[in-house]
């Protein structure tokens, strides 16, 4: 205990300290595209303002423990490093904390040990020596605390020093507020008050009304599904080409019309989802807080709606969304099961066909791709082996991408039989199925993982998106299948899925824009965006894409504007 007692002097736990609390910058220092100088005001800024809060107390042990919130951000920060390689936190990865439910939690905090435990071995013991800190009966003394003072001016001035000419050079990197832990602090608050927004929205949407009303006949039979993909990406499709024949199902089909060059507007499910259903668009998000969805449409021209959800409730506005529904379900798994297979979906499928409604609208939310791979599809999609995934890493990515193909042909599968369920109604219907996002599967040398990246890649953008028309539908729509031909290779983004639903339905309404409908002859989207930090659009072409990305562009013939 003695050498314990002289080893862990204040004034060694205080440099111990300081050099944790710098140990997010150090790390961001060398994976964001920073100007020199300004990687200087990246480290001496807030290691001088560490240094001055540090010092507030003779006993450093009790900043740091009331810094509480800053070690949670810092291991936050790094753990996500471990994960995407770059970026500071995002405001939508604060809000993921809200919107992923624990099940989804634990699947991948599973593939992240290391980087899980790296953090605890990290801060845990700091924070142990922080209270042995406290304990101890000795202080800080007064001389080392004004040397400390010194230092930190000292530091502080170098840091305007090199900050001044940085900023000049690159005003919009160059920031003051994009200096860590400044920006991540920022960008919770920015999803802290998203988060609150969003907890008002049925207060600030309640008077919303898009006075819709069918243009077609009351008593002609309809039936609509629109089928939400989960974290599929169209590179593993063999639909669109993939080495793999992972859809043979929906190749085989004559009746499919495959749009090639889609992009999502968002890689994240709680605002990418949201964004299919209702006029908001990337351009234009906020208005999301004082609009319904295309279900409240439906509801106004006559149509019976239902939303049914393989997923949790995550309090995000999808669930806000699928409340406006005639029909709500969220399927739940029994206890000894993680997750539902999308098939448990094809059950309340049959019971909505079979009820009297002449119009319907159904919504079928899957979990598709979602990690972890392996548990979504049973063993007859069990196609590609071993999917067994120990770790994420490359030694396992081939078992890694055994299991997300079989996920893809479970996906296959099911919009197969939904399909047929459909065509056997003999019905006017169609299905429009179209992915919320991609995924990174270790694709290239900078080893990307998952989606919801601040940065995203071609593999997160790139998405499928189909259409299936009845032959009732064909015979008495014959313009609206031309068109959609007609569009197949157009690039444009998920914004389609609300005006091209409410034009096949029929449905006539002022915020229907028929420039962004799939069957329409004014179909024209025009510029596709990205809805990126603190949402603001960007213009794709101006995505900071890796020369990973562009080329992954140029060889699959998407446009990357």
């Amino acid at each position: 205990m003695k050498h314990f007692n002289r080893l862990f002097t204040q004034q060694r736990l205080f440099v111990l300290f300081l050099g944790i609390m710098l140990v997010p910058n150090i790390f961001l220092c060398f994976t964001e595209p920073l100007p020199l100088l300004f990687k200087g005001s990246y480290l001496l800024i807030p290691g001088a303002l560490y240094l001055l809060l540090l010092n507030l107390s003779r006993k450093p042990g009790i900043t740091f423990w009331a810094l509480l919130p800053l070690h949670f951000v810092g291991a936050f920060q790094l753990v996500l490093l471990y994960l995407f390689g770059n970026s500071v936190i995002a405001s939508d990865m604060f809000l993921n904390m809200f919107t992923t439910n624990s099940g989804e939690a634990f699947e991948l905090l599973g593939k992240l040990a290391p980087a899980v435990i790296g953090v605890f071995l990290l801060y845990i013991p700091a924070l142990a020596l922080a209270v042995y800190s406290i304990r101890r009966p000795d202080t800080l003394r007064p001389l080392f605390r004004k040397r400390v003072f010194m230092l930190a001016l000292i530091m502080l001035c170098c840091g305007v020093f090199t900050y001044t000419p940085a900023h000049r050079k690159a005003p919009h990197i160059a920031r003051l507020d994009n200096l860590y832990p400044i920006n991540a602090f920022n960008n919770a608050r920015f999803a802290l008050l998203s988060w609150r927004a969003a907890q008002e929205y049925r207060h600030t949407s309640k008077n919303f009304d898009y006075q819709a009303v069918s243009t077609r006949e009351s008593n002609l039979p309809e039936i609509y599904i629109f089928v939400i993909g989960e974290t599929s990406r169209a590179e593993n499709w063999g639909l669109y080409g993939y080495e793999r024949n992972t859809t043979p199902l929906l190749c085989a089909r004559h009746d499919i019309i495959r749009f090639d060059d889609v992009l999502t507007q968002i890689n994240a499910t709680h605002k990418s989802v949201p964004l299919m259903l209702c006029p908001a668009s990337a351009l234009d998000y906020d208005q999301i807080y004082r609009q319904k969805s295309l279900i409240t449409a439906f509801k106004q021209a006559g149509f019976h709606t239902a939303f049914i959800s393989n997923q949790l409730r995550n309090g995000s506005f999808t669930d806000f969304f699928a409340d406006e529904a005639d029909c709500t379900l969220y399927l739940t798994a029994p206890k000894d099961t993680p997750h539902l297979n999308d098939n448990a979906l094809l059950p309340v499928v049959d019971s909505l066909l079979h009820s009297q409604a002449p119009k319907q609208l159904i919504i079928l939310h899957t979990y598709g791709s979602h990690f972890n791979y392996c548990e979504r599809y049973t063993p007859d999609c069990r196609r590609f082996t071993p999917d067994h995934i120990e770790k994420i890493d490359r030694k396992n990515r081939q078992a890694m991408i055994n299991a997300y193909d079989n996920s893809i042909a479970a996906t296959d599968q099911f919009l197969d039989q939904v399909i047929d369920r459909l065509d056997r109604t003999g019905k006017t219907a169609a299905m429009l199925y179209l992915s919320d996002h991609g995924e990174d599967l270790l694709d290239d040398s900078r080893e990307r993982f998952l989606h919801a990246s601040p940065r995203p890649t071609y593999y997160q953008l790139h998405v499928p998106c189909i259409l299936w028309f009845s032959p009732r539908y064909t015979s008495q729509f014959p313009h609206d299948i031309e068109q959609a031909q007609a569009h197949r290779i157009t690039p444009f983004d998920s914004r389609v899925a609300f005006h091209t639903l409410l034009d096949i339905g029929g449905i006539a309404t002022d915020y229907r824009n028929d420039k962004l409908s799939l069957v329409s002859a004014s179909f024209h989207p025009g510029k596709r965006y990205y809805m990126g930090e603190r949402n603001t659009p960007i213009p794709v072409q101006h995505i900071p894409f890796g020369k990973e990305d562009r080329h992954a562009f140029e060889l699959h013939n998407i446009s990357a504007q």
